[in-house]
C-alpha cells in the first residue's frame, strides 16, 4: 500500500500514479522476493479546491487499486494519521509506504 496525502497537487497526481502503475509496481511484482503482491495506492485528499480529487477518480477508471479517501484540511501529519487508520482497518494492508505528492 502506497499511502500518498494531497492538497491541491492537480499537476502532480496523475503523472506520479502513472509512474507507480506503470513504472515502479511491476518491477516489484517481478523482483523474485515480491511476486503475486497486490500493490495499491490510497490517495487521501483534504478536499483540494483545485480538482486533485477529480484527476484522481479518472485514474481509478483505469487502474482498480486506486482508492481515494476525503477530509477535511487538517494538515499533512493529520491527512498521514487517517490514511494510516484507513489502509490498516478498512484495506486490511500488510505493509504500507508513504510519501508526500
Amino acid at each position: 500500500m502506497v499511502i500518498i496525502p494531497t492538497y491541491n497537487e492537480k499537476e502532480n497526481i496523475g503523472r506520479m500514479i502513472d509512474v507507480l502503475e506503470k513504472e515502479i509496481f511491476p518491477k516489484i511484482n517481478d523482483s523474485s522476493r515480491m511476486k503475486n503482491n497486490q500493490m495499491e495506492i490510497l490517495i487521501v485528499d483534504d478536499k483540494s479546491p483545485d480538482g486533485t480529487a477529480e484527476i484522481v477518480r479518472g485514474k481509478m477508471k483505469n487502474f482498480k487499486n486506486i482508492t481515494l479517501d476525503l477530509g477535511d484540511k487538517q494538515g499533512l501529519g493529520a491527512a498521514y494519521k487517517r490514511g494510516m487508520q484507513y489502509a490498516m482497518e478498512k484495506m486490511k494492508a500488510d505493509a504500507v509506504i508513504e510519501f508526500d505528492a
